[in-house]
């Protein structure tokens, strides 16, 4: 299954492309950005943005889907939701010029809104370093609940640090939907 675009008031979402790379390796290689994730090397390099839009393209019909987020001038963040275990994950990060303006939450219900109907899953896991209350926020905003204490490896501190896991269903998603309409 190919990707869509999908657009919301400020932001158009689109498939990742090999394109993206420089701009990927210029944000994600902000120290700020890449502390939070978990499987982010730093520094990050041109290679690592290849090897990771290549993953994102090779998995798309099974794996992880990952949208660029574009504001109007190229990418600013990326969103994914994938399965790669048994239920699926969501995932997300966001430029840091960015950041504190709403755009995670704008493409994250998006994104969230179209694999719900595309897949009917039951529900979708995340999470997100304790230390990290924007991403955090970003969870509960979107209606994510639980929480899980859950141990994090952060490959770019070297460290297995505290975070939370927590489950966002059909029912909860759809819910909190009709109230936003």
């Amino acid at each position: 299954m190919s990707l869509p675009v999908l657009k919301t008031a400020r932001l158009v979402l689109r498939p990742v492309a090999q394109g993206d790379a420089d701009r990927i390796v210029e944000l994600v290689g902000n120290f700020d950005v890449a502390r939070m994730l978990s499987l982010v090397p730093h520094p990050y390099r041109r290679e690592d943005a290849l090897w990771w839009i290549d993953q994102t393209c090779a998995y798309a019909d099974g794996g992880e889907r990952a949208f660029a987020i574009d504001e109007g001038s190229g990418l600013i963040g990326a969103v994914s939701v994938g399965r790669d275990g048994p239920a699926p994950e969501f995932g997300y990060w966001l430029g840091k010029p960015y950041w504190g303006r709403g755009l995670m939450t704008e493409a994250g219900r998006a994104a969230l809104a179209w694999y719900f109907e595309a897949f009917r899953d039951a529900s979708i896991l995340s999470g997100a370093l304790d230390e990290n209350s924007a991403s955090l926020n970003v969870l509960r905003k979107l209606g994510f609940a639980g929480p899980h204490p859950h141990r994090l490896r952060i490959k770019s501190r070297g460290q297995d640090l505290p975070g939370t896991r927590v489950r966002l269903t059909f029912e909860t998603f759809n819910s909190a939907a009709r109230v936003l309409s």
